[in-house]
């Protein structure tokens, strides 16, 4: 019994090779994603979520568990803004598996809106990224 607990336990280990190669998917993925988030468009940034019903965000003291909710939220938000820049302050990765990881990250944005206002705040949030069909995607993500 204590061999099977063992060998089965070190099945799920990955080694510090693989921890490696799964943490710059995910460096790339959020290059791409802040990409996406700078563009100012819904459809852009909603693509880089889960759409399916495991999908979940935590915000503002709500959980909102329906991607296309989700969307609606997104175009609600971008709607008022002209420009925004993201820039990445620090990111921690931890890597569940060669398919799933959790970021925390924080960033500094500057929201430019179409009145011409302007806004610069930190922030922060933490997603669970799983690979789907060879794909990194938000899970959930936690602001």
């Amino acid at each position: 019994m204590i061999f099977i607990s063992l060998s089965c336990t070190q099945k799920t280990v990955l080694s510090e090779e693989d921890k490696k190669a799964v943490e710059t998917e995910i460096v790339q993925f959020m290059d791409t994603l802040v990409v996406a988030m700078n563009s100012v468009s819904a459809d852009n940034f909603f693509k880089y979520f889960l759409q399916t019903e495991e999908f979940v965000v935590a915000t503002q003291g709500q959980l909102i568990v329906n991607p296309s909710s989700v969307l609606d939220t997104l175009k609600v938000h971008l709607a008022v803004m002209e420009k925004q820049v993201n820039k990445p302050v620090m990111d921690k990765i931890f890597v569940i598996s060669k398919d799933a990881a959790v970021i925390s990250t924080s960033k500094v944005t500057t929201i430019t809106f179409k009145s011409g206002d302007e806004v610069t705040m930190p922030y922060a949030l933490t997603m669970l990224l799983v690979k789907r069909d060879g794909k990194w995607k938000i899970a959930h993500y936690h602001n």
